[in-house]
Order: C-alpha cells, then sequence, then structure tokens
C-alpha cells in the first residue's frame, strides 16, 4: 500500500493541512494519508521515522502559506535553517526518495527562490506548484485530486517497466547527463568474505558477514559523478565549485571524478538530479555485481589492470577518467578505486553485529549519529591493496573535504527529461 505526505508548518498553513486531509481520506480510501509525523513516540529517531514514512508514499505535498520561510524558533533563528528542522527533514527526504513532490501554495503565498532555501532544498524552487485558496477551497483540490491520480499511474507504470529491466542496463539522466545503471532487488551477503585471511583488528568491523536484502530495484550512476556533471549542477544551482586538488589544477581534467567536497555537498548534487547517496548496503551490492565470495568486484587477484590505487603507477598521484577500467557485473565502473565514495550512513564500527546470521536483513540503514562520521567506500587512487577489498569500510567526519573523496548518485527513476529551470 502506498500514500500520501503532507508536510505542513503548524503556525503557517495547519488549518489549510486538516481540511487537506480530510477531503484526502475521503478521495483515496486505499491509500495512507500521513501528517503529523512529529508526534513520534520518546525514544523513537526521528530522521528514521521520517525516511521510513516517506518511504510507503508516492506523493508529498508540500503546503506553503505567507509565513512558511520565515517562521523563526524563540532564539529569533529560521526554522528551515535549522538541522533538525522537521520540515527540513521531510522535504529533503522526499526530493531524494523518489517521491512525487507538489508545493501547494496557500492563498497568497509564492515559492521561495532557490537561494533562499537550504541547498539539499533548492530544486523546491524548480517544481510545479499548485494554488489552494480558502474561498474556492474544494474546487482547487478537485483539481488536486485529479493531479495526484494521473500522477500516481505514471509513477506505478514506471515501477513495472524498471522491473522486467535487465540488470546492468544503462539510461542517461537528462539532468546531469551521466549514465545510470539498473540495479535489480536481490540478496547477498555483507562483509568479510571467507576466503579473505586479513589478520588486523583495525578492519574488524566488516564483520560478521551476514545476509541483506535489498527489496527494491535502483539505479546508479555507472562511475563516481564527474568534474563536467558536477559543474553542470553548480552552475544551475549557483554554488561554488570545490576546490580544484593538485592532481586536476582549475578542473581542467572534465572526464575524471570530482572530488575535494564534504558529505552535504555531495548530498546536495543528489537532491538536484530527484535522489541519494546510496546506503553502504546497496553500495556494497553494486559492487559486488552478483559476484559472490569475491575479494574484489571481478575477482581475487588486484593488479594495475584493475583499477586505479595506490601500486597503480600509471596513474600515480592522480584520479583517472572515469570507466579507464573494465566493469564489474552489473556494469558499473570504477567502483573500488580512483575516488572514495559518501555514503549516506553514518558510520557504527558494531553495527554487522546486531544483524542476523541467518534471516536476511531487509534495506539496513544507519542513522544513528554515534561518532559523527559518515561512511565513505571503495578506496581511491592513494589507497593500499588492502583497502581496495569490497568489505572495507571507510569513515570520515561530514563536514571536511578530502583530496580523494568523491561519490555517485542513486535515485529511483529516470525522469524523462530535465527538470524546469
Amino acid at each position: 500500500m502506498s500514500g500520501i505526505f503532507i508536510s505542513y508548518r503548524r503556525d503557517d498553513s495547519a488549518g489549510h493541512a486538516g481540511r487537506l486531509y480530510d477531503r484526502l481520506e475521503r478521495e483515496f480510501p486505499e491509500l495512507r494519508v500521513f501528517m503529523d509525523v512529529e508526534r513520534i513516540a520518546a525514544g523513537e529517531d526521528f530522521t528514521r521515522v521520517i525516511d521510513t514514512t516517506l518511504r510507503a508514499c508516492e506523493v508529498c505535498l508540500v503546503v506553503i502559506g505567507t509565513r512558511w520561510l520565515a517562521t523563526a524558533d524563540k532564539f529569533g533563528r529560521r526554522r528551515l535553517d535549522q538541522p533538525d528542522d522537521w520540515v527540513r527533514l521531510e522535504i529533503a527526504a522526499a526530493l531524494t526518495r523518489g517521491v512525487r513532490v507538489i508545493p501547494l501554495l496557500v492563498d497568497e503565498a509564492s515559492l521561495p527562490p532557490p537561494e533562499a532555501l537550504p541547498p539539499e532544498l533548492a530544486r523546491l524552487s524548480s517544481l510545479q506548484a499548485h494554488p489552494v485558496h480558502h474561498l474556492s477551497f474544494h474546487q482547487d483540490v478537485g483539481t488536486l485530486i485529479g493531479r495526484l491520480r494521473a500522477a500516481m499511474d505514471a509513477h506505478r507504470s514506471t515501477l513495472i517497466e524498471a522491473a522486467s529491466l535487465a540488470a546492468g542496463t544503462v539510461r542517461v539522466h537528462p539532468q546531469d547527463q551521466l549514465d545510470y545503471v539498473w540495479i535489480p532487488p536481490g540478496e547477498f551477503f555483507m562483509g568479510r568474505v571467507p576466503i579473505d585471511t586479513l589478520n588486523d583488528e583495525r578492519y574488524d568491523d566488516e564483520r560478521p558477514r551476514h545476509p541483506v536484502r535489498i527489496t527494491h530495484g535502483f539505479w546508479l550512476s555507472r562511475g563516481p559523478v564527474t568534474v563536467a556533471a558536477y559543474k553542470r549542477f553548480a552552475l544551475a544551482c549557483g554554488q561554488p565549485m570545490p576546490p580544484a586538488p593538485k592532481h586536476n589544477p582549475g578542473w581542467s581534467n572534465m572526464d575524471h571524478p570530482v572530488c575535494n567536497l564534504s558529505w552535504a555537498q555531495a548530498r546536495a548534487y543528489c537532491a538536484w538530479v530527484g535522489g541519494r547517496l546510496p546506503s553502504e548496503a546497496q553500495w556494497e551490492y553494486a559492487a559486488r555485481g552478483g559476484l559472490a565470495d569475491r575479494l574484489y568486484p571481478w575477482g581475487d587477484i588486484l593488479g594495475p589492470v584493475n583499477a586505479n590505487y595506490g601500486d597503480n603507477h600509471d596513474w600515480e598521484g592522480t584520479t583517472s577518467p572515469v570507466g579507464s577500467f573494465a566493469p564489474n557485473g552489473f556494469n558499473l565502473v570504477d567502483m573500488v578505486g580512483n575516488v572514495w565514495e559518501w555514503i549516506s550512513d553514518w558510520y557504527d564500527p558494531e553495527v554487522y553485529q546486531g544483524r542476523s546470521s541467518r534471516a536476511p536483513t531487509e534495506d539496513p540503514e544507519v542513522y544513528v549519529d554515534k561518532l559523527h562520521k559518515k561512511v565513505v567506500r571503495g578506496a581511491s587512487w592513494a589507497s593500499i591493496p588492502v583497502e581496495m577489498r569490497v568489505s572495507n569500510r571507510g569513515f570520515f567526519t561530514p563536514a571536511d573535504t578530502v583530496r580523494d573523496f568523491g561519490f555517485r548518485c542513486l535515485v529511483d527513476e529516470i525522469p524523462a527529461a530535465p527538470v524546469p529551470p
């Protein structure tokens, strides 16, 4: 069962949101209509609850009144600028979860410009809004309901089509012009493989090996995001480029991976294309490419013909063009080597220990910030051989930038056209 999510601010548009909720409940008895997610039980992680709720939705309605943008807390700080603001979290999750987002403009409200929004919400300004006026409420909502039905039908048709695609199918995303590869749902064993005899306690966070089930297929950028693609994003959103590293002065090598950027910068790019960073489980499942029990995406032997890493003197001290080495079983390139890749999960060295060794854990993600570190995966051009193993887990402070850190983007759907300017 899918649903409709209503995001609103109580002190901005509670009355309109309540009327909308009642009408949608009557019109869509077969669906769940979610509202007031802030009624979360004590002890629950609100980021997890919001994300899990939005996974069950096809549409998110963002109710925007005249005070929506400027609403402040008791200290006079704009709520939307706070990283734990409910509305900010709801919209960011919707924009990156393949959920169709429709802004609803109440009475005389207007869409905020992108520069007035946090970077991960900037795409909201380019979405087609729907006006809802007090005096014509039922007529306006009636028009909205027709739009919702059409959107849901289109979404379901897309999911049916994707289910029939072969693993490794490539499509170009119209927003960033990168190749994206279809990764089907499936099961795999996550963690250190049996033939790996590494005896080093620094890598014990790769244990125990455990089964994981990926319940939904997804599209993953075929390689790390390139300099050319990131420049498109920066130009479209008015964002600066990261400082160019010494190995790519002035970002002259456009087909190399972009790097030297923070986790938040990577997330903002992904939101721009309607996607997100992959979870650690999604990344490892994709990196293995259907090849079980192997040390690397291609097998058990590592050499200069396989990847760009510290012992490959052809690319010593620099990134290489994306796709310089053979793809894995899912048609993905540079899954190890070239650049480390930011992951959506917070790093927890003991998280594997809490998962079953028999029953598959479904779609695991780590939302709890224990050490204020985000996961990075895949190693880089500067990595030693032991770091190139698929099971290797890295981590770093999300606000920092590192010369050999890049990312790749995950989307649930490939749109037919880019987001309008």
